[in-house]
């Protein structure tokens, strides 16, 4: 009698056949990563800029009514001064990273606008840097 063994092929993969998909997907996502992360930033600081933008326009409108800058962000929600009575804005908007903006009045010049960046802080470089209503201009 002979004892004929069928081979069967095992199912699954060889550990070096893993280490070279994990090697692939730690490249693509590290690349890839990378790439949305900066997308992400530009988008952070194209919207503080839009806002930077509207809070200007809407301070030239105060202006334009009061003869004068207000003394603070939240006179512009409060209506007083304005047309009709009603508010020039609804709400102070809060910076992309979620820190209020920073508004100084300054003698003799446009009023500055400052959103400090990721950190909240002031100064800084790349996604800490600061972006002024002055660096818009």
């Amino acid at each position: 009698m002979h004892n004929f063994r069928r081979h069967t092929p095992r199912a699954g993969f060889t550990i070096l056949e893993i280490l070279v998909v994990l090697v692939i997907v730690g490249l693509i996502l590290g690349t890839v990563g990378r790439n949305a992360w900066q997308v992400l930033f530009k988008g952070q600081e194209g919207t503080a800029q839009n806002q930077i933008r509207n809070f200007q326009s809407t301070l030239e409108q105060y202006y334009l009514f009061n003869n004068k800058y207000p003394e603070t962000l939240e006179e512009l929600t409060s209506g007083e001064g304005a047309p009709g009575g009603e508010p020039y804005m609804k709400s102070i908007p809060v910076d992309p990273w979620q820190n209020e903006y920073h508004y100084e009045l300054q003698p003799g010049e446009d009023p500055l606008i400052v959103c400090y960046g990721a950190d909240g802080e002031p100064g800084g470089e790349d996604k800490d840097a600061d972006i002024t209503s002055a660096d818009l201009d």
